[in-house]
């Protein structure tokens, strides 16, 4: 029954193929400003799951991966590569928030679908497709603060500054802890969502004797555990937030016998590449967005996997096949994504 379901969605697609698009089907462009961490690899992994599906249904012709490695020139060139070798649609995972408005306003001329994903570039009336990190932030910084009973002293490490996500988390956090008067932000730095970062960071945090009862991180926590363990410092009364395999081990490890670290851990999937792509073949089918599907152009996939003390157990059997540097993610159904058109 799946599978027939499967073929009468993509029979209604290719039924329903713009001018724009070959006769064999959509030719797709992603651009991943970079594929040097674990959540990026995944994010790349994922979306070829989905591109490779659709090529076996014939909806994609061609699915072409492309990484700058953070260089904005070079991915420059890449975009306006892929509007003159004809790409149908274009997902672009940005470097950062200018440089592009030459090619975009092109691939626009030429008739591309063009969709921002995760880190949304700034350019008005292009569609954004992005995990709702104010949910994320939000739930993370609460249960952080109601785990402390609203008084302590907390470490905060953000990803990227300037990069969309890691501005939404920090705003949230700022507002969330406007409630909370007895919370003290000791410190505050930033670790481009890098365990080999986030390790060295907290390593000088603990040479200098900061004293604190708690971390708020966007991610990359099994870079500051293995720094707290290296030199057999206290472990947090409580920690946000890694959908990393290898962090709900360590926590599993570590509160084997006792919750020594009171913990939430919230998803930000990468397969929100895989997510973009299913949206962008439809928009490229010609297919208009349902009335409440869009907020300020943007879809916000709503993240629902939720680990805490209680369900770890859980979490672990889920993930007991998974490498350690796999991340926990998930993406919309082929149901999903049709409800979001009409």
């Amino acid at each position: 029954m799946r599978k027939l379901l499967s073929l009468l969605v993509a029979a209604l697609i290719l039924v329903s193929l713009t001018a724009a698009a070959s006769a064999e089907g959509f030719k797709v462009a992603s651009i991943n400003a970079t594929n040097t961490h674990s959540w990026r690899v995944v994010y790349d992994t994922q979306m070829r799951e989905v591109a490779e599906q659709y090529k076996a249904e014939g909806i994609i012709s061609e699915f072409t991966e492309l990484c700058p490695n953070m260089d904005q020139a070079v991915e420059a060139q890449m975009f306006e590569t892929c509007v003159n070798e004809g790409y149908d649609i274009i997902l672009l995972n940005a470097v950062g928030s200018s440089g592009l408005d030459t090619q975009v306003e092109m691939a626009l001329e030429a008739g591309i679908t063009v969709l921002f994903v995760d880190n949304l570039y700034p350019y008005e009336g292009v569609t954004g497709v992005q995990t709702d990190q104010r949910i994320w932030a939000g739930n993370s910084c609460r249960a952080m603060c109601e785990s402390l009973g609203g008084e302590g002293k907390i470490l905060m490490f953000n990803g990227m500054p300037g990069a969309t996500g890691s501005s939404v988390r920090y705003d949230v956090w700022e507002e969330i802890l406007k409630d909370y008067p007895g919370i003290e932000v000791v410190y505050n730095g930033a670790h481009s969502w890098s365990q080999v970062e986030s390790k060295k960071l907290m390593s000088e945090v603990l040479a200098t004797g900061i004293e604190f009862d708690a971390i708020l991180t966007e991610e990359a926590c099994v870079g500051i555990l293995e720094a707290i363990e290296e030199v057999k410092a206290p472990y947090p009364k409580f920690m946000t937030s890694d959908e990393e395999v290898g962090y709900l081990r360590m926590l599993s490890r570590i509160n084997n016998d006792e919750t020594v670290i009171d913990f939430y851990v919230i998803e930000n999937p990468p397969g929100i590449g895989a997510t973009a792509l299913k949206l962008a073949v439809r928009m490229a089918a010609g297919k208009e967005w349902a009335e409440d599907a869009l907020e300020d152009n943007v879809f916000f996939y709503k993240p629902s996997f939720i680990v805490t003390p209680d369900t770890l157990a859980e979490a672990l059997e889920i993930t007991k096949d998974m490498a350690d540097t796999d991340q926990v993610s998930a993406y919309l159904t082929e149901e999903l994504a049709d409800a979001a058109f009409k």
